[in-house]
């Protein structure tokens, strides 16, 4: 028996989403440009979260699809903000569609796998299929 191997073959980087940190910048760009804005919703110590992080996220087409259709935003759930209080998070990971007009145009709560959130953001229509996907897991709001 024996093997082979691919000499000079590289292992892709995961691809990365270009994430705003602050509502204002984020607010901004999204009416600006027109792009509705993409809000994830994480805490540290949500297990869920990470593995959105880790799993969904760093897929090359959601990457790809996010950077490329909508203005990403990531919030930390344990920090107190109007926006928190406007959504009524009530578990994490929790991601939101927001129309520059400032209409929710989709809550997700819970993890998603991939290929299920690629889906729903390539067809840009993400208010569609919401119970379609729903949660897989997902850790109460504390």
């Amino acid at each position: 028996m024996s093997l082979t191997t691919t000499r000079g073959a590289e292992i892709a980087a995961p691809a990365k989403v270009t994430w705003h940190t602050t509502v204002e910048s984020a607010w901004q760009l999204t009416r600006q440009q027109g792009r509705p804005l993409l809000v994830f919703v994480t805490r540290d110590d949500c297990a869920y979260c990470v593995k959105m992080k880790d799993r969904t996220f760093s897929h090359a087409t959601v990457a790809e699809a996010i950077n490329r259709g909508y203005v990403p935003l990531v919030l930390d759930g344990g920090v107190p903000s109007p926006l928190l209080r406007e959504l009524k998070v009530s578990m994490y990971p929790a991601t939101f569609v927001i129309s520059p007009q400032a209409v929710i145009l989709a809550r997700i709560d819970g993890f998603v796998p991939p290929e299920a959130l690629a889906s729903r953001l390539q067809m840009g229509r993400p208010g569609v299929g919401v119970a379609g996907v729903g949660p897989v897991t997902s850790q109460p709001a504390r």
